[in-house]
């Protein structure tokens, strides 16, 4: 993590249910997730309401 990125805060199970995806889907998120701790949006990502 470099100083620019914000820590994951993994609620309740989500980890554990990210965990449980299938490895494609996981590497995705990972890189989604990713983009979201430097401050930018994967393409796919969408704002919550």
């Amino acid at each position: 993590m470099t100083n620019k990125e914000k820590p994951l805060e993994w609620i309740a199970s989500s980890h554990k249910d990210l965990m449980a995806l299938p490895s494609d889907v996981r590497r995705r998120f990972g890189y989604a997730l990713s983009l979201a701790q430097i401050g930018d949006q994967d393409d796919a990502a969408k704002v919550l309401k």
